[in-house]
């Protein structure tokens, strides 16, 4: 963070609790990271970025905070190592990031990875199927749903 605010690293302080042991480290400039996180399986080194807007793309966020994610991508990658990155909003609302070796992963406050996809259900729309046989419109003088046939007395068989 350039300017690490108070309220910003004690609203991320109090995250970071909830997943594990936290770890604060001496702000200065040229930090890689502003605490850490470490569970019994994973050690996870956290650098917060203040950002004026969150909703915006992977790609948006990759290019404004290249040189936070350049800093973290200096710790190996591995399972047992999780690479942060916490964009927090000047409304101190936050969105948290895995830095994979070539992109960022979301995740949720539990430090899972969110689903590609959301969980929502999409409503369903019904597709009207059209029958082959009908034709799409009638005929003149054929006012019957049901396709033409042969005439009464007409044979339906042909050059037999």
């Amino acid at each position: 963070m350039s300017r690490h605010p108070l309220r910003a690293l004690a609203e991320a302080d109090a995250i970071a609790k909830k997943r594990g042991h936290v770890q604060h480290y001496e702000r200065g400039p040229g930090m890689i990271c502003d605490f850490t996180i470490t569970i019994p399986e994973c050690h996870a080194p956290v650098k917060i970025k203040r950002m004026r807007y969150l909703r915006c793309t992977v790609q948006w966020l990759e290019r404004h905070a290249a040189e936070e994610i350049a800093g973290l991508r200096l710790f190996p990658s591995s399972r047992e190592i999780s690479r942060e990155l916490w964009f927090c909003s000047p409304e101190y609302a936050y969105r948290f990031f895995r830095v994979c070796d070539t992109t960022l992963i979301e995740l949720g406050r539990d430090g899972q990875p969110l689903p590609a996809k959301s969980p929502a259900q999409q409503p369903k729309t019904e597709v009207p199927v059209a029958r082959p046989d009908v034709p799409a419109t009638p005929e003149p003088g054929n006012t019957s749903p049901d396709p033409p046939g042969p005439a009464p007395g007409e044979d339906s068989s042909v050059g037999e």
